[in-house]
């Protein structure tokens, strides 16, 4: 990836709320809508932010596999991923 490419991501991110802060703002957004105690508006307005934020986790989401993809690719170019091993056994 080039350093411009890079960097733009980088500022990207800065701007927008990590992960996990994203992420306990969309359940509070998804509780307050659950409880039905909000006005129309309100709850358009908290549904519409409800919808960017999956987004944004979305693409994070994404971001990172790309990332681990590009990471764990073997010197031939193939991936060269295992399966996790199963904690419930």
């Amino acid at each position: 990836m080039s350093a411009k490419k890079q960097a733009a991501r980088e500022k990207q991110e800065r701007s927008e709320p990590k992960f996990e802060d994203a992420l306990t703002e969309l359940e509070s957004v998804v509780k307050r809508l659950e409880e039905g105690d909000i006005p129309l508006e309100e709850s358009l307005a908290a549904f519409e932010r409800g919808v960017t934020l999956v987004r944004l986790l979305h693409a994070r989401l994404d971001s990172v596999q790309t990332r681990i993809e590009e990471l764990t690719r073997s010197e031939r170019g193939d991936l060269a991923l295992e399966p996790l091993e199963n904690d419930d056994d």
